[in-house]
């Protein structure tokens, strides 16, 4: 693991301060969080209402200059792709679309975050916005199903949908293909690549993952130990939306939890995490059982950061970050395009 910055910045922790303040009126206006064992149904009311104050204040954020934002069309999951300008518009037919998405330099699914039971491709634009612009990539951003109306393996069938219809539909080469996820969407994207791997499918180039969630069974240490540091993330939050997606399985099961995966044979891996987050030891542990399983694999670990620190924009840690994604993904897809035969 890599100790990315010997402290914070001074701009992170005036940051930190804002984003505490509002994430209590966003809890408070959104009833309270309930007690685990409180009735189901009010616990379904709790995370709907999360997920639609979430949306409604997240999709005021404009995604950024310079970026064209389009539907997807033909995907079998909606959703949206973000690129620079200098991709060319996207076009407005189905056919047009997947081959403008072949052509690109490289194409990164993005999976969001939200704890599987909210986020969108709208809440995630200004994410995608930055990671199209630091990696000159198309990034795909799929509304996979979110609980509680679809619990495991509904956002999986989604992402894996959304996977094979980029490279068997739309003709993306694989190898310029990188698989990205935010928190939830973290886990999803490294289960997703678990998946492909044992149906025997053609991996995408790498994998990038910002605080995933990987542990839905909780065990790490830092969920204890960094309750209350946290300026996000109470522990109590966790079991929640995990028993919502996990359903009948098992939250230790490989399937959802993929920390608890076989990880060999998966592609070059790049995590970052808040040293100050209740998932810490979701990233570390992922990291260390990749590379004894033979993955190129490394963890940056930035000391008073919180969960998914890079979407904060204008956060010096979030353009290290930013930068290093952008790299590492350029880097692994960028492979000579065959030369057409005459």
């Amino acid at each position: 693991m890599t100790i990315s910055r010997p402290a914070p910045s001074l701009r992170a922790r005036a940051v930190r301060g804002a984003l505490v303040a509002a994430l209590q009126l966003l809890r408070r206006r959104s009833g309270g969080m309930p007690a685990p064992d409180a009735p189901t149904e009010e616990l379904e009311r709790y995370v709907l209402e999360m997920r639609t104050r979430a949306e409604q204040l997240l999709a005021r954020v404009p995604p950024g200059r310079n970026v064209e934002v389009a539907r997807l069309l033909g995907s079998p999951v909606p959703g949206l792709a973000v690129a620079g300008r200098a991709h060319g518009r996207p076009p407005a037919d189905r056919v047009g679309f997947g081959e403008w998405l072949a052509a690109a330099p490289r194409v990164l699914l993005h999976l969001h975050g939200g704890g599987y039971f909210m986020g969108s491709s709208v809440t995630h634009r200004g994410l995608g916005a930055a990671l199209a612009r630091v990696s000159d990539a198309v990034v795909v951003l799929p509304d996979y199903r979110l609980v509680p109306e679809h619990a495991y393996p509904a956002a999986l069938d989604d992402a894996e949908a959304v996977a094979q219809w980029l490279t068997e539909t739309c003709g993306v080469d694989p190898a310029r293909l990188a698989v990205s996820g935010d928190s939830a969407g973290g886990g999803l994207a490294a289960a997703l690549l678990v998946r492909l791997r044992d149906r025997g499918a053609a991996l995408p180039a790498c994998y990038v993952g910002m605080s995933p969630w990987l542990d839905l069974a909780g065990t790490g240490d830092s969920v204890t130990a960094l309750d209350g540091i946290d300026p996000w993330i109470p522990a109590a939050m966790l079991p929640l939306p995990a028993r919502f997606y996990a359903g009948a399985v098992a939250l230790d099961d490989p399937r959802v939890s993929p920390l608890y995966a076989d990880l060999s044979g998966l592609p070059p891996s790049l995590l970052h995490v808040g040293a100050d987050e209740v998932l810490l030891d979701d990233a570390v542990r992922f990291t260390t059982q990749a590379r004894a399983a033979g993955v190129a694999a490394d963890c940056g670990v930035y000391p008073g950061l919180w969960h998914v620190f890079p979407a904060f924009p204008g956060l010096p840690e979030a353009r290290d970050v930013l930068a290093e994604i952008g790299g590492f993904v350029r880097r692994h897809t960028d492979v000579l395009r065959p030369v057409p035969r005459s």
